[in-house]
């Protein structure tokens, strides 16, 4: 936010390092460290080699539903490829999101109840571009404390270039970006990571935005 300092640098992405060994606890007793989670664009899961196959993949699906956006990585001594998390440009969102909805279809087979949960909607119609203006306006407003990160492509009627967004609680940016392929499926990808999120509501405010 600070003019000097963003002609001067820029974020690149959000790595949180996640101790394999100790975080279930941690997860369990301190919101902070869900939304570490929550903020991150890339997940390193250290001490690989200290935790069980089974409790590493408890631990990847915990995540995933947390954060299903977060590329995520396998390390021991945080012994990783520089080039794997420097100069990605995920904090930017140029890249189409890669979300996998089905991560987030069973809450009810999760044994913890974490306050950070993620919601992620697909839509291959377009969306009017007032209606979603309107919508994204409202819920920084009025749910930004809750949302954590919230990002995603949007195809919206009458434009012929994919619009990206981002946020982090209130702060909001949303711009043109390239224009469509021929060869892609024009879909509005969005995800929200946040705290005590209403599934039903979010969705069914959505599914207002698409145009007639």
């Amino acid at each position: 936010m600070d003019e000097l300092l963003s002609d001067k640098f820029e974020v690149d992405s959000i790595v949180t390092v996640v101790d394999s060994m100790h975080v279930t606890k941690h997860l369990d007793s301190h919101d902070e460290a869900q939304e570490q989670i929550a903020f991150a664009d890339v997940i390193i899961l250290n001490k690989t080699d200290l935790v069980s196959d089974d409790d590493l993949n408890t631990l990847e699906r915990r995540l995933t539903n947390m954060n299903p956006a977060a590329k995520r990585m396998h390390a021991q001594n945080c012994n990783i490829n520089l080039r794997d998390i420097l100069g990605i440009n995920t904090f930017d969102v140029n890249r189409k999101l890669e979300i996998d909805p089905h991560f987030l279809e069973d809450h009810h087979h999760h044994h913890h109840d974490d306050k950070v949960s993620s919601i992620a909607f697909r839509e291959e119609k377009p969306l009017d571009f007032e209606k979603i203006n309107e919508w994204m306006s409202y819920l920084v407003q009025e749910k930004g404390e809750d949302l954590l990160r919230y990002k995603g492509i949007l195809h919206i009627q009458g434009i012929q270039q994919r619009i990206v967004f981002q946020g982090l609680h209130m702060l909001f940016s949303g711009r043109p970006d390239r224009k469509w392929k021929d060869s892609e499926t024009r879909l509005s990808e969005l995800v929200f990571i946040g705290k005590d999120l209403n599934k039903d509501e979010l969705e069914q405010q959505f599914k207002n935005c698409i145009a007639n």
